[in-house]
């Protein structure tokens, strides 16, 4: 295993960039990716044989980068703290003329969604890199209704008919997306020349459920750096996603300007594992 000492986390939201999180569902974050980087992930998923995968960041490097990609760790880990944890990662190539893609719907679980448990805060997060220029609609555009993602029903589920509040992300190579699991989106037809290729990421609370694999290739594993391992999660045993080992705490120092107000409330006969830390959202006054 490569090992590399603990950093601060990443720069992640402000109370303005929650505030339009909370409210949209989505938030769009232009230009993280320079020219190179963008070229690089797009040779990586044009490598790919398959219109779409998942568990990609096994597949190429330059996927296995995005695991803790300091363009949005920040934001994921201000919600999730110190049980950040990789749920499912894929790309997505969307050639001109597919006819079958997403309908309406949203991710997550249907029968009992994740927002019964958590409407304040989303359960799962979806992080998107675009890699293809998506300057106007039907070009296999992510299509979303604004602020859907605390709507139980949405009545054009499972079609493709519009919704009169919907709405086609417009972005230049190199943009992020962060989704919240439970906005309620599809995917347009693509009628323009070009394909869209895009990979996505979600991230939640290591007790959620993995959606793209049970365990990860072991030598894959060992040649992770520390904090990409422990954003995989990939334990022996199901509950070490619950309680975490001691080594594995803390996965990102405090940021120096965001004092913790559960600091100084254990004594030094309490492991650091099974310490409340608190998470941007709590200090802030989100949940």
């Amino acid at each position: 295993m490569q090992d590399d000492a603990t950093t601060a986390a990443p720069t992640g939201f402000t109370p303005d960039t929650w505030a339009a999180f909370a409210r949209d569902g989505i938030l769009v974050v232009h230009d993280v990716l320079d020219a190179a980087q963008v070229d690089a992930l797009t040779a990586a998923v044009t490598a790919q044989k398959d219109p779409t995968a998942m568990n990609v960041v096994e597949l190429h490097e330059r996927f296995t980068e995005l695991i803790d990609h300091p363009a949005h760790t920040g934001f994921v880990y201000d919600v999730y703290g110190e049980m950040l944890k990789l749920l499912r990662s894929e790309y997505f190539k969307r050639p001109p003329g597919q006819a079958i893609r997403n309908k309406w719907h949203y991710d997550g679980p249907r029968a009992l969604p994740f927002e019964v448990f958590s409407p304040n805060l989303p359960l799962r997060i979806k992080v998107g890199y675009w890699l293809t220029p998506l300057p106007r609609e039907d070009r296999g555009n992510l299509v979303y209704v604004p602020g859907s993602h605390h709507r139980p029903y949405l009545e054009t589920y499972h079609t493709h008919e519009p919704h009169p509040d919907e709405r086609q992300l417009l972005v230049r190579p190199g943009a992020l997306t962060l989704m919240w699991g439970g906005l309620w989106h599809r995917v347009a037809e693509n009628l323009g020349d070009t394909t869209r290729l895009n990979v996505f990421l979600e991230y939640g609370p290591s007790w959620i459920v993995t959606s793209d694999r049970n365990r990860s290739d072991p030598d894959w594993i060992a040649s992770l750096t520390r904090n990409r391992r422990i954003i995989m999660r990939d334990y022996d045993h199901p509950n070490s996603n619950v309680k975490l080992f001691d080594s594995d705490v803390p996965l990102y120092h405090r940021r120096p300007d965001e004092p913790d107000p559960q600091e100084g409330r254990y004594g030094d006969h309490v492991p650091p594992a099974l310490r409340k830390r608190s998470t941007w959202t709590e200090r802030h006054g989100t949940v």
